[in-house]
């Protein structure tokens, strides 16, 4: 039987551990996407390590009933991305993701792979090693983000936000993690077992945790963490007295539905719960579902969302905000699965999650004092990761947490069962078992596993040169006639790299267009637009590039092109008018005013359309 200090595997365990922190609080200012990039990057590394010691130990836990679920259930997830990656039409963002969301088959796999290691290794006997985790990482992250209330931080974030990013940039994000760890922190407060530095230290933590999500100013944060933090009292309480235990169950499913009310704007707890950006939200699911209703089986490719919002949001999104204000993120993690992989990609995450469920319910019921309080802090840290992905972006920083908590969760529940099997082994066997699960001791392991982990860097090095060359080269002001050479030479940089996706590339020939190398910038722009015709922001540059140039009827092709993409952006409809008027099509140009009148009459764009066009 593995011990505090030794588990199954300790490699993996260390592994695991600083690698799912380093996801979480890796960030890196010099480059263009300083937040989502290096955590992706970190995360593609340590999980295809992760995949060299997960195929180890594959046949020997295959033979435990609970593993083998584990192990079929993530295959069927993992097969589902593979399928809806083939049927993603931009390759390159089906397997990375979306450029500054990073959730592609690749970030997935890689998550997946957390999930399964976590459910293997973790056991009550070494389950403590967590608690440096919760104290460092919440620590680090509440911390940061409290300073940053005060303004004390030598990074200065280009923020349009509040100011607690922390390691997230966001405050929503933040707010998220923040709430987990909030809920891991009161566990370890009311676990008699754990040591009195360890709840001092957690009782530190929970201070400076509440504090910044109140700094925050995201209310879902509170209620998310409210969510987990019942269960941990409720465990705690029906320990002591079952009656007031079940009271308080009554007294919480009542607050929460009142909060969940409140936060869709009725109920007495709007006025504390409801922000407008929950409405916003609602405009994203919407878009979501009709994407997942018109592309049921494989969605519309994989973190291909933004690509396809212009085309399925409501006149009710665009008449709120205006067509300028789009999403690249359901902002619902299973609205965005269905949306962008599918029924099949759906159903086998909704089974991952229901697995993780009855296995909590199960450790509860098998559990008592110091063990089932364990369970419960595990559990409900996991509850209130699954609770804010209903209304947020399954953001890499967040989602870490949520596969870990649910591995472990598996974990606890199969301790006692493997416990009663030892129990029961004779002696001979008993010494011969820590041997066979650990057979990824040997030397081949650590060898395919360092190969996969270079592997990881491997396809990381190059988008981390990309990004670092294109944020310098944003620093950079117009260069005078002396220095243009130099600055195109920087400004051909980020394209010498491999895995560069539409943004970059589409940023580097703006740049190239603005310091006057035009017909470069156009042959760079239409080779985006040729691998993807839904590359919208390339169209759009390529339209301003042919309008400043004064190219009116290339301009036009373009603006038609977006009209097709963005079929109610009303301020598009208009600068096609304006440039149908310069061309000399009247006609054309007279006709935009029916268009944007058909959909917004009192929209700005239909009074100046009637004041431009209207007299011709």
């Amino acid at each position: 039987m593995a011990t505090s200090t030794k588990s199954p595997d300790r490699s993996a365990l260390n592994w695991l551990l600083v690698g799912g922190s380093l996801v979480s609080l890796s960030l890196w200012s010099s480059l263009e996407d300083p937040f989502n990039a290096p955590k992706s990057w970190i995360l593609y590394s340590v999980g295809l390590w992760l995949l060299g010691w997960v195929g180890f130990q594959f046949k020997v836990r295959f033979g435990n009933s609970i593993d083998r679920s584990v192990l079929i259930l993530s295959g069927l997830f993992a097969m589902s991305f593979l399928f809806a990656f083939i049927a993603t039409d931009v390759k390159l963002q089906g397997f990375f993701g979306d450029y500054a969301r990073r959730t592609g088959f690749l970030s997935y796999f890689s998550l997946i792979l957390f999930f399964v290691t976590a459910s293997f290794l973790f056991n009550f006997s070494n389950i403590a090693v967590f608690d440096r985790v919760i104290l460092a990482v919440g620590f680090i992250i509440g911390f940061y983000g409290f300073l940053q209330h005060f303004k004390i931080d030598r990074i200065p974030w280009n923020n349009p936000y509040n100011s607690v990013l922390s390691t997230l940039g966001n405050p929503d994000f933040a707010a998220a993690v923040m709430a987990i760890f909030l809920v891991l922190a009161v566990g370890l407060i009311v676990n008699g077992d754990k040591a009195r530095w360890v709840r001092f230290s957690a009782s530190v933590n929970l201070l400076i945790l509440f504090i910044t999500i109140i700094f925050s100013q995201v209310r879902q944060g509170l209620l998310a963490g409210a969510i987990g933090l019942g269960v941990v009292v409720i465990v705690w309480i029906h320990q002591r007295q079952k009656i007031a235990a079940w009271l308080l169950v009554g007294l919480s499913v009542l607050v929460g539905g009142l909060g969940l009310v409140g936060m869709l704007n009725h109920g007495p707890l709007r006025s504390f719960f409801y922000k407008i950006s929950v409405t916003y939200r609602g405009d994203y699911w919407r878009a979501g579902i009709r994407m997942f209703k018109t592309h049921p089986w494989f969605g519309v490719g994989l973190d291909r969302y933004g690509a396809y919002f212009r085309e399925y949001r409501d006149l009710t999104q665009v008449l709120r905000r205006g067509p300028l204000i789009i999403s690249n993120a359901a902002h619902d993690v299973p609205i965005q699965l269905a949306a962008t992989g599918g029924i099949f990609v759906l159903t086998a995450f909704l089974a991952i999650t229901l697995f993780i469920f009855w296995r909590g319910v199960v450790a509860l019921r098998n559990s008592t004092g110091a063990k089932q309080i364990t369970v419960a802090t595990f559990f409900g840290a996991w509850i209130t990761y699954e609770a804010q992905s209903l209304i947020s972006i399954d953001n890499l920083g967040i989602a870490i947490w949520g596969w870990i908590l649910g591995g472990i969760v598996i974990a606890l529940s199969k301790d006692e069962i493997l416990k009663a099997i030892q129990v029961k082994t004779p002696s001979k066997s008993r010494s011969s078992k820590p041997e066979k699960i650990n057979s990824s001791g040997s030397l081949a392991q650590p060898m395919v596993s360092g190969l996969l982990f270079v592997v990881g860097i491997s396809l990381s090095i190059p988008m981390f040169l990309s990004d670092s060359s294109l944020k310098t080269l944003r620093s950079y002001a117009p260069p005078s006639a002396s220095l243009k050479d130099l600055y195109f030479q920087a400004a051909r940089k980020p394209l010498q790299f491999g895995f560069q996706d539409g943004h970059i590339k589409t940023s580097v020939a703006f740049l190239l267009a603005r310091a006057g190398a035009i017909s470069e910038a156009k042959a760079d722009l239409n080779a985006v637009i040729s691998r993807d015709p839904k590359a919208i922001d390339a169209i759009e540059s390529a339209a301003v590039i042919e309008e400043e140039t004064k190219n009116f009827a290339e301009a036009i092709q373009y603006r038609r092109k977006i009209s097709v993409l963005d079929p109610l952006n009303y301020i598009n409809l208009l600068q096609l008018g304006e440039d149908m008027k310069a061309s000399g099509d009247t006609a054309g140009a007279k006709s935009m005013i029916t268009k944007i009148d058909s959909f917004a009459p009192q929209s700005d764009a239909s009074k100046t359309a009637h004041k431009d066009f209207g007299s011709l």
